[in-house]
């Protein structure tokens, strides 16, 4: 699934601004990921025509998330840079933490392990500092440990993440409730559930589950709807229940019919072919491993692109990066060439020995 955001930025910002803003700023990033390029239209309104701080930052934020929802690497990273260099220019603490997070994600969807998690310690050290307002630490602290806690589960275990998740649990608990704070728990909940399966925990899972589903239940969160059903699908795999697995499954195929989520038909898609393994039903099974490997290329492809688009991006930004690069691979590289000079010279001897 592409991998939801959590609501860094927008949250205590537009509560400040007046009716007419809100309905402008709030269409703007409502349109961010159903289409993405009339949200990128509205932000660059608003970056027009308000000298307001906080239109400024959040319009910018805006087409950084809308220019990661088309898979632009290039254009996301400029955007949130810019954000950040704006914020550095107020010198606003509060700003700074939220950009550096961003800036954190973006890393992390990009495979950019190492540096995702320098900006997210960046932001971290923000948040704790005197400087940050204290009514606001703990969920903004969430929100962090909740991105770690995602890229410790894609790049190393379950194991670490989960004590990240535990953390953000906590850390938003403590938080005064607001309506992003519930999203982003519901969100933490299903991860956490996720990781649980991993681990078998199918009890454990349930209970996270069924947290997560009143928070979406009674807000009418679509999207995290879809990934809650996938989660327990997922259980039911693991409990045997096959078809009750695959009832869900096709509920949500079925939601994403318009817009094809390339990650969640993908998912989708490996657990069908599991279920019809299972149920012996090998023409399905066929089909759904067909899709399955249709979809891997694709997504490879697309992580690809964006993957160079962001470096292409770095590369532009920073005139240094190259050298830095080439200071790096060089003796990398020569030590390469030299090994494969002695394997050679090596080879060579044993040929001419054979001979002899």
């Amino acid at each position: 699934m592409k991998t939801k955001l959590f609501y860094l930025f927008f949250i205590l910002v537009i509560p400040v601004l007046s009716a007419q803003k809100v309905d402008s700023i709030r269409t703007a990033y409502d349109y961010v990921y159903f289409d993405p390029k009339k949200a990128i239209e509205l932000a660059d309104q608003i970056i027009k025509n308000s000298t307001d701080k906080n239109d400024q930052i959040t319009a910018r934020l805006i087409k950084t998330n809308a220019y990661s929802s088309l898979d632009d690497g290039y254009n996301s990273l400029k955007y949130a840079y810019e954000t950040y260099d704006y914020v550095k220019k107020e010198k606003d603490t509060f700003n700074e933490a939220r950009i550096l997070g961003r800036l954190g994600e973006l890393f992390q969807g990009y495979g950019f392990n190492t540096q995702s998690r320098e900006y997210l310690d960046q932001s971290t050290k923000l948040i704790l500092s005197k400087t940050f307002p204290e009514e606001k630490k703990a969920m903004y602290l969430g929100n962090i440990y909740g991105i770690k806690g995602n890229g410790y589960k894609d790049d190393l275990d379950c194991d670490f993440a989960l004590k990240y998740y535990n953390k953000a649990i906590k850390a938003y608990q403590k938080s005064e409730s607001n309506q992003s704070i519930l999203n982003n728990l519901a969100l933490v909940y299903i991860e956490k559930s996720n990781c649980l399966i991993d681990k078998h925990l199918l009890d454990s899972a349930k209970i996270y589950l069924n947290d997560a589903m009143e928070v979406i239940d009674k807000n009418k969160l679509e999207e995290y709807d879809q990934s809650a059903k996938i989660s327990l699908a997922r259980i039911y795999q693991y409990e045997k229940e096959y078809h009750n697995s695959n009832k869900l499954l096709n509920e949500v195929l079925k939601d994403i019919q318009s817009s094809q989520p390339l990650q969640v038909s993908n998912q989708i898609y490996k657990l069908l072919a599991q279920n019809s393994f299972e149920l012996r039903d090998f023409e399905s099974y066929k089909t759904y491993t067909g899709l399955v490997k249709e979809t891997n290329v694709q997504l490879e492809e697309t992580f690809l692109k964006a993957q160079e688009k962001s470096l292409n991006y770095l590369l532009h930004k920073d005139e240094n990066f190259m050298t830095k690069l080439t200071k790096l691979w060089l003796p990398i590289s020569l030590m390469f060439i030299l090994l494969i000079l002695v394997f050679r010279k090596m080879y060579v001897r044993h040929k001419k020995s054979m001979k002899v």
